[in-house]
C-alpha cells in the first residue's frame, strides 16, 4: 500500500467517477482503475460497487476512508513542513546582539550583505539582548548567531570568533564632583553612587573584577542595560564604566582621566561548533569576518 494508492483512493471517492478522477489526477483511467483494484487485493475487501457509471464506496471502503484521509493529511502536513524548513534553511538568517556594539555596525553590515546578488533574497531577523541570553538561544537553536562577550562560563558547544574591540571608560554627569579631580585614583570611586549592569550582561562580570582588583566597593544604586546606563549617568545618578560609543551623549557626560584605565570590551561572533549550518548562513559568517580581516 502506498501513499499514491491511497490519494488515488480518496479522489475516487470523493467523486464517484473514474473519469473524472484521472482527469483530476493527471493519470490514464485503465492506469488508475489498475491501482484501485490493486489496493483492493492488498486490502483483501471490496472499495466501491459500480451503480451505473458511478461509483460507490463499500461499507469496508467508507470504514478504511478515514483512515486513508488522515494519512494524506499527515503527508501534507509532512511536506508543508519540508517546505518550510528548506525556506528557512535556504534564506533566513536569525541572529541577536548586545546593545554597546556601534550605532551602525549591525545595519550597514546587513545592508552590504544584502546588496550581493547571492543574498538578494535572504531574510533577517534580529534582536537585541543580553550576552547570557544570546548564548541560551544560540544553545536552544533559536538563531543562528550571536554578537556578544565571551559567555561567562567556557562551553565547548560554541564557536568564538573577535571581530570588535572597544574601549571602556570612566564616565559621570558633568555635574558629578568627580569632575572636578585631575586625575582619579580608584579610592575616588570608593562608596560613590555607582551603576552597573545587568546578571544577563558579560560586562558586569569583568567589572566586578576590576572592583575587586583595585579593593574598592563602589555603592551600587542601580543595574541596568548598556543604553539606560547612559541615560542614568547623564541624568546624574552616579558614574559607569562604559564602552565608549558615539551613542554616548557626550553634551551631558564625562570621560573621566583613570591612568589605570586600560580595559576593552571585545565583540565576538558566536555560533553552535556542533551544527551544520545552512549555505545561507555560512555566506553571512563568511562575509561577517571577511569584514573583519579588512
Amino acid at each position: 500500500m502506498t501513499l499514491n494508492q491511497l490519494r488515488y483512493f480518496a479522489t475516487v471517492a470523493k467523486s464517484g467517477h473514474l473519469t473524472r478522477s484521472a482527469q483530476e489526477l493527471m493519470l490514464a483511467q485503465p492506469s488508475l482503475t489498475q491501482a484501485i483494484r490493486k489496493l483492493e487485493d492488498e486490502l483483501r475487501f471490496p472499495l466501491f460497487i459500480k451503480k451505473g457509471r458511478t461509483l460507490i464506496l463499500t461499507k469496508e471502503g467508507s470504514d478504511f476512508l478515514p483512515y486513508a484521509e488522515e494519512l494524506l493529511k499527515s503527508q501534507d502536513q509532512a511536506n508543508e513542513a519540508a517546505e518550510r524548513i528548506f525556506r528557512e534553511r535556504n534564506g533566513l538568517i536569525r541572529f541577536m546582539h548586545t546593545e554597546p556594539i556601534p550605532k551602525y555596525y549591525i545595519p550597514d553590515l546587513i545592508r552590504h550583505f544584502l546588496e550581493r546578488e547571492e543574498n538578494r533574497d535572504v531574510r533577517i531577523e534580529c534582536d537585541i539582548a543580553g550576552t547570557g541570553k544570546i548564548i541560551d538561544a544560540i544553545l536552544n537553536d533559536e538563531i543562528n548567531f550571536g554578537f556578544c562577550s565571551t559567555p561567562p562560563v567556557p562551553d565547548d558547544r560554541l564557536l568564538l570568533y573577535p571581530i570588535l574591540e572597544q574601549p571602556i571608560v570612566l564616565a559621570a554627569a558633568k555635574s558629578d564632583p568627580l569632575c572636578a579631580l585631575s586625575r582619579i585614583e580608584p579610592r575616588d570611586l570608593e562608596k560613590r553612587p555607582c551603576i552597573s549592569y545587568a546578571s544577563s550582561s558579560a560586562l558586569r562580570a569583568q567589572l566586578d573584577q576590576i572592583c575587586e582588583k583595585w579593593n574598592i566597593h563602589p555603592d551600587i544604586r542601580y543595574r541596568s542595560s548598556a543604553v539606560q546606563i547612559n541615560n542614568l549617568v547623564a541624568r546624574g545618578l552616579g558614574w559607569a564604566f562604559v564602552v565608549r560609543t558615539e551613542s554616548l551623549p557626550m553634551d551631558k557626560i564625562a570621560i573621566l582621566p583613570m591612568q589605570e584605565m586600560n580595559l576593552h570590551r571585545t565583540t565576538y561572533l558566536a555560533m553552535r561548533a556542533d551544527r551544520l549550518q545552512s549555505p545561507t548562513a555560512e555566506r553571512f559568517r563568511d562575509f561577517v569576518l571577511g569584514q573583519v580581516q579588512k
